[in-house]
């Protein structure tokens, strides 16, 4: 009898492992690019023949996916200079969006012609999200798969058994510059752009614990793969270089921050629009370019400055040498502690011994509920997410000459044990 029992358990453990499996796979098949497009691949498709008009007008074929829609596109025009107009009517005399139930999510790859409209298509494991149908969103305005990036190979591993053809398309790097750009902003694990380690995958595979792709860097950052909570900083500053580049920040040809942007020459500086110096990776803000949109942890008006701690945070800012400095937060607070070296052809080394921070959502670390190392020199990447309950040793090294990490303590039993130093560039 036990026997029996034991066989139907497993029947239905199995039956479910395969839904949840076959769900994964209808959420992650939506990128669809037209002939013309179909041999560029890269972060935000940029192409001068299709720029989108605005406000971009849309049309939604079904009640039931009404309000997450609206909530995705609230969130993108919160964020960017792009605007919206919703149509009460189906139409296909103008570009647009029209949003319609499929089978799976998908989206074609930025505008797609200069009098009709375009379809993102939805099933309902997808519109059940917000932030899904943003990612959709996301390849209509040109935003490409972050793993489908150049210079992905050195971020992260990708089991290509595992990948049928559609998969191996969606992971494929297209080499071309010309259409696609990417701004001079770093590989982003978080962006709502990245699918997640198991996605494509073998089912099998997937049972017994074999993903599709793991970070090369650090463990933690797999775990950050695949969110689908919110659009990073770096996923909403490739839309506005793209789309609003009113200050004129970036080179429109090769989407590299341009040079002079600050330095110069005063016959020069007459002809351009006034322009904040932004630091730590933020960007002029399209509505007023005295000013900077700047990256999780940093504000003012040119992102100079740390974002206030909690008071029982007690001393934020440590400065790093030779010696080992040995720190413990306890407590239920919000802590921005900035860790520099000013001393010569020096980074700073941070070290966790133990941990005990805020759960997994969904078996991801997100960024809303996590401790977060930012030691990569752009910081409009998401930094290193840290999540739940971890004794095991975890050492990095800044990119530049400082760390910024945040202490989100959200239960009183919350806790981080670290210690930092300054070590020379060439050492780990």
């Amino acid at each position: 009898m036990k026997s029996i029992i034991y066989i139907h358990i497993s029947i239905i453990t199995f039956s479910i492992l395969i839904v949840v499996s076959s769900i994964t796979k209808l959420i992650n098949y939506d990128g669809i690019f037209t002939y013309y497009h179909k041999n560029f691949k890269r972060e935000i498709l940029k192409d001068p023949n299709y720029p989108w008009d605005l406000p971009i007008k849309y049309y939604i074929q079904d009640k039931v996916m009404e309000k997450n829609v609206k909530i995705a596109i609230s969130e993108i025009e919160k964020n960017t200079c792009i605007k919206f107009e919703k149509r009460s009517s189906f139409f296909n005399d103008t570009p647009g969006l029209i949003f319609k139930i499929g089978s799976s999510c998908s989206s074609f790859y930025g505008r797609q012609s200069h009098n009709h409209s375009q379809e993102i298509w939805l099933s309902s494991k997808c519109y059940i999200n917000p932030y899904i149908i943003l990612h959709e969103i996301g390849h209509a305005l040109g935003l490409m798969h972050e793993h489908a990036r150049m210079g992905r190979d050195e971020y992260i591993t990708i089991d290509d058994s595992q990948l049928d053809d559609h998969g191996r398309e969606n992971f494929h790097i297209r080499n071309n510059t010309t259409y696609y750009k990417n701004y001079s902003t770093g590989y982003d694990y978080a962006s709502v752009m990245h699918y997640g380690p198991y996605d494509f995958g073998s089912t099998l595979k997937w049972l017994f614990g074999y993903p599709v792709m793991e970070s090369k860097l650090y463990q933690q950052y797999t775990w950050m793969m695949g969110q689908h909570e919110k659009a990073t900083f770096n996923d909403y500053k490739r839309i506005n270089l793209a789309h609003c580049n009113r200050c004129g920040w970036v080179d429109d040809e090769t989407g590299e921050i341009k040079k002079n942007n600050i330095k110069n020459n005063k016959a020069s500086r007459k002809k351009q629009k006034k322009m904040a110096d932004c630091k730590n990776s933020g960007y002029p803000n399209f509505t007023d370019c005295n000013k900077c949109i700047c990256p999780t942890g940093y504000t003012g008006d040119s992102c100079e400055k740390i974002i206030d701690s909690d008071s029982k945070c007690n001393e934020t800012i440590f400065y790093a040498n030779e010696t080992i400095r040995y720190i413990l937060l306890v407590d239920k607070m919000n802590c921005y502690i900035q860790i520099k070296t000013n001393i010569t052809n020096t980074n700073v080394q941070f070290n966790v011994s133990y941990v005990n921070a805020p759960p997994f959502k969904n078996g991801i670390c997100v960024e809303s509920s996590a401790f977060q190392i930012k030691y990569r020199r752009d910081r409009g990447v998401t930094g290193l997410l840290l999540c739940g309950h971890d004794p095991r040793l975890l050492t990095i090294t800044s990119e530049s000459k400082n760390i910024l990490f945040f202490y989100q303590g959200i239960y009183y039993h919350s806790f981080i044990a670290f210690s930092f130093r300054a070590v020379n560039k060439t050492k780990n």
